[in-house]
Parts: structure tokens; C-alpha cells; sequence
């Protein structure tokens, strides 16, 4: 009979342990945690140690601290916000003025899109993330390939089969709208006239075609870093929209508060989740994800080695967090400061995704591969049992109805 989480973490690597949660924070949630425990113990003699219900309260809401980022000074500022909220849902930031933000990320589908990868203005290669909690995260894209949020918010806007526009265009709009210009002067009072830029040329940007990299070093500097900067200072607005959007309580939450009464599948997956299924040791705290990178099998070698392929990536772009358009000082972005130089480490590996609302945002995987949450459990099995497998997967044994156990719970969260 499964013992619980502890044994489970016998042998696995130092950078995946969890932290030990202090037994005295019990006291807080101890009537939520009897309901909860005390169901669970129906089908299930082994007593939950004190260690274990706190690993099981550390995956609440109520444990998710409080967020800032430093490198976004508008980040909670309401008019910032506001504004955010007008961009986002905008359809004219694209080449056929039909894409806006809201178009793989929709309010009614958790923030993602339903579909198996993100469709703009061509099919993409990822699946579509929710942006529900992405706040709370230390890296975006599934490889990881932004520090940021606001950063993040900026690149489907220049991806050609996303929103497809440049930076000059993205700028010309903002400025020739009163509506936005008014609001873009009052956050970062000294902006240009919209005739500033009119004897550039029609379309430039350093990540575009040859011909738009090549007109856009044509641009005399100081005109190219005003671009950069209100470019910038649109994800700015953008991240400080999406890190207001609410994170409501799941049923997990409410189970822990005393609020709801979890059947005893969902609790027997419980105890599977934080034991013998190990899925605690990647998808832990209350955003249910380490945020870190792992090679649990997906990549596909010499056309998508996920984290690997971005290492570079991130320290050379002009918008990272020790970047001159950052908010903060170069010493606080410590992500940066301790990224691995080793690729060979980070072969396969993409970002470990956060499990609240797992249950709303099919399909998974960083290529939307699996459509259920049952595909996705099997696999794990299966996978994990492969002799000579190259992945990072510990070895996961679970009968038919554990797994279904496991769904049953997968879906409170």
C-alpha cells in the first residue's frame, strides 16, 4: 500500500525536491483539511502525516504569495491597466486587423484558445497557454524564451503568423489614434507627435524580413530607441491588463476552506498526486507548476528541442529584464543572472506548466499533442516505463482505476 509523498522522493535529483513546509502553519486550515483527510481515509487506512497534509495545503491558493515586477513600473498602476485591457482586445494590431490578443487568449476558455496550437494569421507550432495566474510566472513561452510578461506580450505582435505587424507600424497606430495617444501621453507624459515618424519608411523592425531589418538600421538611432521604447512600453500595458485578470478559487480550494466536500475518488487522486504518481515533484505550490524546465519526452530532435534552442535567445534580447527598457536595476533579475549556459541540459526540456484549470484548456502538451486528460495520464505510464527512455520521467505506476482516481482529482484544480 502506497505510504505516501515522502518515500516517493528518494533519488530524485536536488533541483526537484520540495520545500519543507513548517507543520505549525496547520493550525490556519485544520478544518478544511479534517473534512478533506477524513474522506480520504475512507478508502485508505495509511493515516496522512502531518508533512503530507501540509504538501496538500501548500498546493492552495491561499499559499500563493503576493507578486511585483520590478522591470514593469506600470504593472499595478489602473490607468495602465485599463489601457492594457483596450490593447489586448484590439484586432487592429494585425496585418488583416482581425488578431487581437483575445483571439487565442479567450476570456470564456480560461484565457487559451481550445485548439491543438495557436492559429493568427498562419498555424503556429505551440499550443496556447492560459494567462490566468501568468503573472506568477518566472519565464513565458513554453520554452522560456521571455523573462518577462511584458516582454512576452510584445513578440506575437512581430510574428509573422501571429498579429504579423512591426514595431514602426504598431507605433503609427498608436499615435495617430487620439484615443490611445491621449492615454499613452498621460502615463509617459513626454511622447512624439504622430508627424515624428512620418518620413520613415512604411514598415521596419530588427526581428522582420531582411528588408525590414535592413530599413530598420537605416533609422537614425535616436528615432529607433523612441520605437523601442513606446513598443515597450505596449507589452508594459498589456502585462499590467493580464496581471489584474482574477484567479478564482478551484474546487481544491474550496475542499481546503471547508467549502466543498471532495468525493473519495477525487481524494484517493489526491494522495496518488502527492505520492505515488510523483506529480508533486514538477507540479508543486499553488500555481501547481515548479517553473522550471523538463524533458519529459515531446521534443523532437532537430526541429524542436524546446529550451535548448533559446538560451542565447534570452541574454541577447534588448527587452529582458537587465535590458535599458527593463524598470529595474540589472542585479535584481536573478532568473537572468543564474541561467544555464548548458544546452545539452536543456535538450527537450520545455516549461512545466501550471495545473489550475487543466480541466478547461485541452488540449496539452507544448503541441497540444493530447487531447484528454486521460491521454495525458497514460502517457505519462507508459512513457515513464520505456526501457532506455531519454527523458527526465521517474518511473510511474498506476492501475486503471488509480488513473482515473488521479483525472478525478486533476479536474478539481
Amino acid at each position: 500500500m502506497d505510504t505516501g509523498f515522502p518515500a516517493a522522493l528518494g533519488g530524485i535529483r536536488r533541483q526537484n525536491r520540495l520545500p519543507v513546509y513548517p507543520v505549525m502553519r496547520i493550525k490556519y486550515w485544520l478544518p478544511g483539511a479534517i473534512l478533506l483527510l477524513g474522506i480520504a481515509g475512507c478508502g485508505n487506512k495509511t493515516a496522512w502525516t502531518a508533512q503530507e497534509t501540509a504538501t496538500l495545503q501548500s498546493l492552495s491558493l491561499t499559499s500563493l504569495p503576493s507578486v511585483n515586477d520590478p522591470s514593469n513600473r506600470f504593472a499595478h498602476n489602473p490607468q495602465a491597466v485599463e489601457l492594457g485591457k483596450q490593447l489586448f482586445f484590439d484586432p487592429r494590431f494585425s496585418r488583416n486587423g482581425q488578431i487581437a490578443c483575445a483571439t487565442c487568449h479567450r476570456p470564456e476558455k480560461a484565457f487559451s484558445d481550445g485548439k491543438m496550437v495557436a492559429e493568427g494569421l498562419a498555424m503556429g507550432t505551440r499550443n496556447t497557454p492560459s494567462l490566468l495566474g501568468a503573472t506568477h510566472n518566472d519565464w513565458f513561452f513554453w520554452d522560456g524564451r521571455k523573462d518577462s510578461l511584458w516582454s512576452q506580450a510584445l513578440e506575437p505582435l512581430e510574428n509573422p503568423a501571429e498579429h504579423g505587424l512591426t514595431r514602426l507600424e504598431i507605433v503609427r497606430l498608436l499615435l495617430k489614434d487620439l484615443h490611445y495617444r491621449q492615454q499613452y501621453h498621460a502615463l509617459l507624459t513626454d511622447i512624439p507627435a504622430p508627424e515624428h515618424f512620418a518620413a520613415l519608411p512604411d514598415t521596419a523592425s530588427p526581428v522582420g524580413t531582411l528588408a525590414q531589418l535592413q530599413t530598420w538600421k537605416s533609422i537614425p538611432q535616436a528615432q529607433r530607441e523612441q520605437l523601442d521604447q513606446l513598443f515597450a512600453a505596449t507589452g508594459k500595458f498589456i502585462a499590467a491588463y493580464v496581471s489584474s485578470l482574477p484567479l478564482a478559487p478551484n474546487r481544491l480550494d474550496d475542499a481546503l476552506t471547508g467549502k466543498a466536500t471532495p468525493t473519495p475518488a477525487e481524494m484517493a487522486g489526491a494522495r496518488l498526486f502527492t505520492g505515488k504518481a510523483q506529480c508533486i515533484l514538477c507540479h508543486s505550490g499553488a500555481m501547481l507548476s515548479n517553473q522550471a524546465f523538463q524533458n519529459i519526452g515531446t521534443g523532437t530532435f532537430g526541429k524542436d528541442s524546446g529550451r535548448a534552442a533559446v538560451l542565447d535567445t534570452i541574454r541577447n534580447d534588448r527587452f529582458n529584464c537587465q535590458g535599458q527598457y527593463s524598470d529595474t536595476t540589472p542585479e535584481t533579475c536573478t532568473e537572468l543572472q543564474f541561467l544555464t549556459r548548458s544546452r545539452h541540459s536543456m535538450s527537450g526540456a520545455f516549461k512545466v506548466p501550471g495545473l489550475r484549470n487543466v480541466a478547461q484548456t485541452a488540449p496539452y502538451f507544448h503541441d497540444g499533442r493530447m487531447a484528454t486528460l486521460d491521454s495525458v495520464i497514460d502517457y505519462y505510464v507508459k512513457t515513464s516505463q520505456q526501457p532506455n527512455k531519454d527523458n527526465d520521467l521517474p518511473a510511474i505506476q498506476l492501475t486503471d482505476t488509480e488513473q482515473q482516481d488521479l483525472i478525478a482529482f486533476l479536474k478539481m484544480l
